[in-house]
């Protein structure tokens, strides 16, 4: 018993519907009258400030020997200060909180005692209330958030089963938990299990999915542990699961203490917005002597009575008053935005109370990562201003110069800015609306000052970017060999433009008639190795040279003579890029096979250079060659989308004449969509070479040779 708060109750008639003389032979039989002093008593938990109090649902019933109910109470304020009886003996019965089938917050407790009144005296009852509701604590060890990320949870729920799908349709009453925290529930009639299940989403295993059942007795303490443990068998072991069954031995009962902490002057439940020169004063009393009182701040916890913290100045007035207030030295340097402060206070009887306050100061708030992205080039700036008419300025500052945009306050009092690139909006060749963003905006490596000025006062931050993404062997120094896969007279061991067999990102159009398609090359002028694209005529079917992200493999059969060019690439970006640039070479002649297409020999065959950032669920086959199919050709020109998912953006550049030497190129990006980025693990870049534009009709020009490296985004 924490501490013991009393009601002393007088009741003047007990019988009122009873006669006088009736009254006055039941006073003779059994005596004169004896007061009755209730102490109720119990426990409380250590839950934060606002949290649900069983006290505000209570309870007090008085019986007689005979089992008629004598009184009723339903708050705290309601029972008298005196309460007469006559002398025989009574029960009382006291319940707290309410039942509620499953509850972060609600709970319930009962008690209660039989006891004597003795005429002419004073008779003490103590009652002691515990908890009904089962108490299932469920802890997750860091190594499960490590194995699973996010992708965890855990379902409580009284009974032999906790469906996940029934408690989030209400179906059935349950707790999802996905960090650690208490849950308490009410056990139904006749129902003395707690069933509990773990699912898990595990990156390499799979989803994992582990169940059980816990004998419980209201009031119980259930301690459900989780830790993963990956060297284990089947993860039938991975789960550690406590079950401690005593009646109450947690701090989790409450105290009918006499303690309050208020606001001088304001309303402790409402965010106060801070202002200099404004000390917030707060006035803490109880009915017995103050024992303890502290303030925690973040991590921080404040003995308020023996080392108060700078700016804030404590006045005990007598044992059992104090006067707690804050100045400007203990909100300076305290980052901008919500604060949050919790007051303790216990007594010399042992009752406590912990209520919170929060206050909103002003400057610029921390920028989060959720505030920015480069893949859509944009910053959000939020402040806290202490004037809600305040004049708010957003700057963005860089080496090169500064953006400004005002403030707009929101519905929370926050001022906000978006910086974020313009666009404009033009159609294609192919009558397609295309958006290209400018100059504005987020970049990519570059530092940030950050302001936010209010009312004339600059509170500053900085931010800055990662470097860009990068293409993988963008030089084309590193070359290996693979095999081509398939069953075909094409299959057999061809150069492979990267450093090794088992990267997949490059690949060209080799295989085992015409294996020089793509091939690396040290040429003048070359930085090193390059990429040589040279066509070739293999049985009179001619072959473009090509180099494209994705793969490829010959046809399924023996004598097929066609290749199968798969388009794509995984590529996680980062940042949205506004062009693709390049070295390349290129010699430009005269159509010399005209194939499956219109071409005529009198006609220049154009070598064709694309980027295309995609979110496509599968790559793309194309089907060319002696046989081919003309409904997989494709060109990002002249469609949003393909069977596998959208067409995000591209660039495109057709090579109309050779070039003297090296030339860099930069292809400017377009965008389809503005908005979307690639999912996650979709297939979603594709870039693509090649000496003839009509190279999958088996036409173009067998003189046209077309030399590329060092591949770099443009932000």
């Amino acid at each position: 018993m924490k501490h013991a708060f009393s009601y002393a109750a007088a009741v003047c008639c007990l019988l009122a519907a009873v006669s006088c003389s009736k009254s006055e032979t039941d006073d003779a039989v059994r005596g004169t009258r004896g007061t009755m002093e209730l102490t109720v008593a119990g426990t409380r938990s250590d839950s934060p400030s606002g949290e649900y109090d069983p006290l505000q649902h209570l309870s007090v019933r008085i019986y007689d020997d005979k089992g008629a109910l004598l009184r009723r109470y339903t708050s705290q304020e309601g029972i008298p200060e005196r309460y007469e009886l006559l002398a025989g003996d009574y029960r009382i019965a006291v319940e707290a909180g309410e039942e509620a089938a499953a509850s972060f917050t609600v709970r319930h407790y009962t008690g209660e005692e039989l006891f004597t009144v003795t005429a002419g005296a004073t008779t003490p009852v103590e009652v002691t209330c515990r908890r009904t509701s089962v108490a299932a604590q469920v802890s997750f060890e860091q190594n499960v958030a490590s194995a699973f990320g996010d992708n965890f949870a855990v379902w409580v729920a009284a009974g032999d089963t906790a469906d996940e799908t029934q408690i989030a349709q209400g179906s059935l009453a349950g707790l999802e938990f996905t960090a650690d925290a208490t849950g308490y529930f009410t056990l139904p009639e006749g129902v003395r299990t707690l069933a509990w299940k773990f699912r898990g989403e595990h990156a390499s295993r799979g989803e994992i999915v582990k169940e059980g059942t816990l004998d419980v007795e209201p009031g119980d303490n259930c301690a459900l542990k989780f830790r993963f443990s990956p060297d284990l068998p089947g993860f039938i072991e991975c789960f550690t699961i406590t079950v401690d069954d005593s009646t109450d031995d947690w701090d989790d009962t409450f105290v009918w203490a006499d303690i309050t902490i208020e606001g001088d002057g304001f309303d402790m439940e409402q965010t106060q917005e801070y202002a200099p020169g404004t000390p917030k004063s707060y006035l803490i009393g109880s009915a017995a002597s103050i024992a303890t009182a502290t303030l925690a701040v973040g991590d921080e916890l404040h003995d308020l009575l023996n080392a108060a913290p700078a700016g804030v100045a404590v006045e005990r007035t007598d044992e059992r008053h104090l006067t707690v207030t804050l100045n400007d030295d203990f909100f300076a340097g305290r980052p901008a935005g919500v604060l949050a402060l919790t007051f303790r206070v216990t007594d010399a009887n042992g009752g406590e109370l912990e209520r919170s306050s929060s206050y909103r100061l002003q400057g610029l708030l921390p920028i989060e990562k959720a505030d920015w992205s480069l893949w859509s080039r944009s910053l959000t700036l939020r402040a806290s201003a202490a004037n809600p008419d305040a004049e708010v300025l957003f700057t963005l500052r860089t080496a090169e110069g500064e953006e400004q945009q005002p403030g707009v306050r929101n519905e929370e009092g926050i001022h906000t800015a978006t910086f974020a690139p313009g666009w404009t909006t033009s159609e294609n060749a192919n009558g397609l609306t295309c958006h290209t963003p400018d100059g504005k905006g987020l970049r990519v490596g570059t530092h940030y000052t950050c302001v936010a000025t209010i009312d004339g006062v600059e509170y500053t931050a900085t931010l800055d970017t990662p470097a860009g993404d990068v293409i993988s062997n963008a030089g084309m120094d590193d070359w290996s060999t693979y095999v081509v896969a398939g069953w075909s007279v094409l299959s057999g061991e061809v150069p492979y433009p990267n450093a090794d067999s088992g990267t997949i990102f490059w690949v060209g159009g080799n295989n085992k008639q015409t294996n020089a398609l793509c091939t690396g090359a040290e040429i003048e002028g070359s930085n090193g190795r390059c990429a040589q694209l040279k066509p070739m005529v293999a049985a009179g079917v001619f072959a473009a040279g090509n180099l494209f992200t994705g793969t490829f493999e010959g046809g399924p059969n023996f004598l097929d003579m066609y290749g199968l060019a798969h388009f794509g690439v995984v590529y996680d970006f980062t940042a949205r890029p506004t062009a693709l640039s390049l070295r390349y070479n290129a010699t430009i002649t005269n159509v010399t096979h005209t194939g499956n297409s219109s071409l005529t020999t009198e006609e220049l065959d154009q070598s064709r250079i694309f980027v295309c950032i995609t979110d496509w669920t599968a790559r793309h086959t194309v089907k060319s060659g002696s046989s081919y199919d003309e409904t997989t050709f494709w060109d990002p020109e002249a469609a949003t989308s393909l069977p596998e998912g959208a067409i995000l953006g591209y660039g495109s550049q057709m090579l109309t004449e050779s070039t003297d030497g090296w030339q860099t190129l930069t292809i400017p990006i377009v965008w389809y969509d503005r908005e979307a980025a690639p999912a996650a693990g979709n297939y979603s870049l594709v870039i693509s070479c090649a000496t003839s534009f009509k190279g999958d009709y088996v036409a173009g020009s067998e003189n046209n040779v077309l030399y590329v490296e060092d591949f770099e985004w443009v932000y």
